[in-house]
């Protein structure tokens, strides 16, 4: 019997791609934690539209190049949510998330120790609670509400593509 422990990239390959988000963001500043969990997620709710929607030229075209509709994080959490694909709390902690973003991207001067940041942060569903003597910070309720979410979406492409749209031949 092998008793040497598999790596987790060969045990849970689809967590591949988490592991090394993980890695990275735990590297990063505090601009650079917000940015990569946004971008991380903004692929994620692609890749279940995407899964979701009929495999033609303008399901591509929704998704992806200039002026796409479903292009950007907004327009990819709203839709997601509009289509059934993410439940209410995920759909309201993506939201968060998205607005934590936009303060990170368009403010020089910005930490998790802003008044609105650190607002925001506290209305994380998903995130991590402070309890006892043990104190969850702004960036700690941020950083595992998003790896809470990306964690619920990871396989979401996959139990999405069962319920992929079928193309119909209309009569005309």
């Amino acid at each position: 019997m092998n008793d040497i422990p598999q790596p987790i990239s060969e045990t849970h390959p689809h967590l591949s791609g988490f592991m090394d988000f993980l890695a990275d963001c735990n590297k990063e500043t505090e601009r650079g934690t917000a940015l990569a969990a946004a971008a991380m997620l903004d692929e994620q709710l692609a890749r279940i539209i995407e899964s979701f929607l009929i495999p033609n030229k303008g399901s591509k075209s929704l998704l992806g190049g200039l002026n796409a509709p479903l292009g950007t994080f907004s327009a990819r959490i709203a839709s997601s949510f509009a289509l059934g694909l993410l439940s209410e709390v995920e759909y309201r902690d993506c939201e968060l998330i998205r607005k934590v973003r936009n303060e990170f991207a368009h403010q020089i001067k910005v930490s998790f120790k802003n008044e609105k940041i650190a607002s925001l942060c506290a209305l994380l569903q998903l995130s991590a609670k402070s309890y006892g003597d043990v104190h969850v910070d702004t960036r700690g309720q941020f950083t595992t509400a998003a790896v809470a979410l990306i964690l619920n979406l990871t396989n979401r492409p996959h139990y999405v593509g069962q319920r992929r749209l079928q193309a119909e031949n209309w009569k005309t």
